[in-house]
Protein backbone atom coordinates (compact mmCIF):
# COMPACT_ATOMS: atom_id res chain seq x y z
CA UNK A 1 0.00 0.00 0.00
CA UNK A 2 1.55 3.38 -1.07
CA UNK A 3 2.25 5.79 1.94
CA UNK A 4 0.71 8.85 2.18
CA UNK A 5 2.74 12.13 3.22
CA UNK A 6 1.37 15.64 4.38
CA UNK A 7 1.97 18.54 6.63
CA UNK A 8 -1.32 19.12 8.93
CA UNK A 9 -1.72 21.24 11.95
CA UNK A 10 -2.18 18.80 14.93
CA UNK A 11 -2.96 19.31 19.21
CA UNK A 12 -0.04 18.53 20.87
CA UNK A 13 0.14 17.47 24.45
CA UNK A 14 1.16 20.74 25.39
CA UNK A 15 -1.88 22.35 24.40
CA UNK A 16 -0.63 23.99 21.36
CA UNK A 17 -1.08 23.51 17.76
CA UNK A 18 1.55 22.51 15.43
CA UNK A 19 2.06 21.54 12.27
CA UNK A 20 2.31 17.45 11.92
CA UNK A 21 3.99 15.56 9.31
CA UNK A 22 2.55 12.77 8.71
CA UNK A 23 3.17 9.33 7.25
CA UNK A 24 1.12 6.32 6.61
CA UNK A 25 -0.45 3.83 4.97
CA UNK A 26 -4.18 3.12 5.42
CA UNK A 27 -6.61 4.27 8.15
CA UNK A 28 -4.98 2.53 10.90
CA UNK A 29 -1.58 4.20 9.96
CA UNK A 30 -3.82 8.17 9.97
CA UNK A 31 -5.08 6.92 13.45
CA UNK A 32 -1.46 5.74 14.94
CA UNK A 33 0.08 9.41 13.49
CA UNK A 34 -2.85 11.15 14.89
CA UNK A 35 -1.85 9.38 18.29
CA UNK A 36 1.40 10.21 18.05
CA UNK A 37 1.00 13.93 17.55
CA UNK A 38 -1.92 14.15 19.92
CA UNK A 39 0.92 12.50 22.60
CA UNK A 40 4.12 14.71 20.93
CA UNK A 41 5.29 18.14 21.85
CA UNK A 42 4.71 20.95 19.58
CA UNK A 43 7.44 21.66 17.16
CA UNK A 44 8.12 24.89 19.11
CA UNK A 45 8.65 23.56 22.52
CA UNK A 46 10.27 20.86 21.27
CA UNK A 47 12.71 22.97 19.72
CA UNK A 48 13.25 25.06 23.05
CA UNK A 49 14.16 22.31 25.29
CA UNK A 50 16.96 21.12 22.33
CA UNK A 51 18.04 24.86 22.63
CA UNK A 52 18.29 24.66 26.29
CA UNK A 53 19.78 21.11 26.09
CA UNK A 54 22.98 22.11 23.37
CA UNK A 55 23.74 25.53 24.43
CA UNK A 56 23.40 26.27 28.06
CA UNK A 57 24.92 29.16 29.84
CA UNK A 58 27.88 28.50 31.80
CA UNK A 59 26.98 27.10 35.64
CA UNK A 60 26.76 24.30 37.85
CA UNK A 61 23.52 23.06 39.72
CA UNK A 62 23.53 21.33 42.99
CA UNK A 63 21.91 18.13 43.19
CA UNK A 64 22.08 15.68 45.95
CA UNK A 65 23.22 12.84 44.78
CA UNK A 66 22.03 8.77 46.21
CA UNK A 67 24.29 6.09 46.73
CA UNK A 68 24.31 4.13 43.90
CA UNK A 69 23.54 0.62 44.55
CA UNK A 70 24.19 -2.77 42.53
CA UNK A 71 25.10 -6.78 43.01
CA UNK A 72 28.17 -5.49 40.91
CA UNK A 73 30.88 -3.44 42.45
CA UNK A 74 32.26 -3.03 38.94
CA UNK A 75 28.55 -1.66 37.86
CA UNK A 76 28.69 1.23 40.57
CA UNK A 77 31.99 2.33 39.96
CA UNK A 78 31.00 2.52 36.37
CA UNK A 79 27.64 4.13 37.04
CA UNK A 80 29.12 7.03 38.94
CA UNK A 81 31.69 7.79 36.24
CA UNK A 82 28.30 8.00 34.11
CA UNK A 83 26.66 10.18 36.52
CA UNK A 84 29.17 12.57 37.24
CA UNK A 85 29.63 13.00 33.52
CA UNK A 86 25.81 13.86 33.19
CA UNK A 87 25.75 15.76 35.88
CA UNK A 88 28.52 17.68 34.51
CA UNK A 89 26.89 18.45 31.26
CA UNK A 90 23.32 18.50 32.31
CA UNK A 91 24.32 20.81 35.80
CA UNK A 92 24.42 24.31 33.50
CA UNK A 93 21.24 23.15 31.54
CA UNK A 94 19.41 22.54 35.48
CA UNK A 95 20.87 25.74 36.52
CA UNK A 96 19.76 27.76 33.01
CA UNK A 97 15.65 26.69 33.59
CA UNK A 98 15.83 26.53 37.45
CA UNK A 99 16.06 30.44 36.54
CA UNK A 100 13.55 30.64 34.40
CA UNK A 101 11.03 27.91 35.80
CA UNK A 102 9.34 30.14 37.83
CA UNK A 103 7.66 32.04 34.85
CA UNK A 104 8.27 29.16 32.34
CA UNK A 105 6.23 25.92 32.60
CA UNK A 106 7.86 23.92 29.77
CA UNK A 107 11.31 25.03 31.96
CA UNK A 108 9.79 23.83 35.44
CA UNK A 109 8.15 20.25 34.01
CA UNK A 110 12.32 19.69 32.13
CA UNK A 111 14.18 20.59 35.47
CA UNK A 112 11.77 18.10 37.60
CA UNK A 113 12.43 15.61 35.24
CA UNK A 114 15.98 15.93 35.15
CA UNK A 115 16.06 16.53 38.96
CA UNK A 116 14.29 12.86 38.93
CA UNK A 117 16.69 11.67 37.10
CA UNK A 118 19.65 12.36 39.65
CA UNK A 119 17.65 10.88 42.17
CA UNK A 120 17.95 7.64 40.34
CA UNK A 121 20.20 4.67 42.63
CA UNK A 122 20.25 2.33 40.17
CA UNK A 123 23.79 1.69 38.58
CA UNK A 124 22.12 -0.49 36.05
CA UNK A 125 20.49 2.52 34.76
CA UNK A 126 23.29 4.88 34.64
CA UNK A 127 25.12 2.28 32.79
CA UNK A 128 22.32 2.45 30.33
CA UNK A 129 22.78 5.86 29.55
CA UNK A 130 26.32 5.23 28.54
CA UNK A 131 25.06 2.84 26.55
CA UNK A 132 22.37 4.51 24.63
CA UNK A 133 22.82 8.02 25.86
CA UNK A 134 20.70 10.53 27.17
CA UNK A 135 19.67 13.37 24.54
CA UNK A 136 17.30 16.37 23.49
CA UNK A 137 14.82 13.27 21.95
CA UNK A 138 14.99 11.37 25.63
CA UNK A 139 14.72 14.15 27.47
CA UNK A 140 11.27 15.72 25.16
CA UNK A 141 10.10 12.02 25.75
CA UNK A 142 10.38 12.08 29.37
CA UNK A 143 8.44 15.61 29.61
CA UNK A 144 5.47 14.37 26.95
CA UNK A 145 5.48 10.96 29.11
CA UNK A 146 5.25 13.29 32.51
CA UNK A 147 2.66 15.95 31.47
CA UNK A 148 0.59 12.60 29.52
CA UNK A 149 0.92 10.77 32.47
CA UNK A 150 1.63 7.11 30.96
CA UNK A 151 3.06 5.63 28.22
CA UNK A 152 1.71 5.03 25.44
CA UNK A 153 2.17 2.54 22.28
CA UNK A 154 2.84 4.82 19.47
CA UNK A 155 5.22 7.62 22.20
CA UNK A 156 7.32 4.49 23.84
CA UNK A 157 10.05 5.01 26.15
CA UNK A 158 13.42 3.73 25.98
CA UNK A 159 16.31 2.01 28.54
CA UNK A 160 16.79 5.32 29.40
CA UNK A 161 13.85 7.12 30.27
CA UNK A 162 13.42 9.00 33.47
CA UNK A 163 9.49 8.39 33.96
CA UNK A 164 9.74 4.93 32.79
CA UNK A 165 12.42 4.52 35.35
CA UNK A 166 9.77 5.19 38.24
CA UNK A 167 7.12 4.38 36.67
CA UNK A 168 8.23 0.53 36.65
CA UNK A 169 10.39 0.89 40.11
CA UNK A 170 8.43 3.48 42.20
CA UNK A 171 5.21 4.62 41.12
CA UNK A 172 4.50 7.14 44.15
CA UNK A 173 7.41 9.29 42.99
CA UNK A 174 5.89 9.00 39.29
CA UNK A 175 2.82 9.32 41.10
CA UNK A 176 3.14 12.43 42.91
CA UNK A 177 5.53 13.82 39.63
CA UNK A 178 2.49 13.40 37.45
CA UNK A 179 0.30 15.52 40.11
CA UNK A 180 2.36 18.00 40.29
CA UNK A 181 2.95 18.06 36.29
CA UNK A 182 -0.60 18.67 36.18
CA UNK A 183 -0.72 21.80 38.29
CA UNK A 184 1.85 22.92 35.17
CA UNK A 185 -0.35 21.61 31.58
CA UNK A 186 -2.81 24.58 31.65
CA UNK A 187 -0.29 26.99 32.39
CA UNK A 188 1.52 25.66 29.62
CA UNK A 189 -1.32 25.97 27.15
CA UNK A 190 -2.05 29.46 27.89
CA UNK A 191 2.11 30.11 27.35
CA UNK A 192 3.05 32.14 23.81
CA UNK A 193 6.60 32.07 22.97
CA UNK A 194 6.03 33.36 19.26
CA UNK A 195 5.35 31.60 15.77
CA UNK A 196 5.14 27.71 15.38
CA UNK A 197 7.66 26.41 13.06
CA UNK A 198 6.85 22.95 10.80
CA UNK A 199 8.71 19.93 11.73
CA UNK A 200 11.92 18.87 10.39
CA UNK A 201 15.08 16.36 11.21
CA UNK A 202 17.15 17.16 14.03
CA UNK A 203 20.08 15.82 15.67
CA UNK A 204 21.19 15.08 19.54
Amino acid sequence: MAKTHHHSPAQRICGHVGIHIFHYSGRKGLADENRYAANSLCPECDGVIREWFQQPEPGFYKVNLPKLVSRTPSLISWGNRVRIAQLRKLGPVMKQIASESESDPLAALTLQVLEMMFKIDSASFWVDVDKHTYGTYSLGWDVEALIRGRETTTNPLGKTSVFGYWMSRNERVAKDAIEAAALLKPMLREYKRGSVVAEGATTT
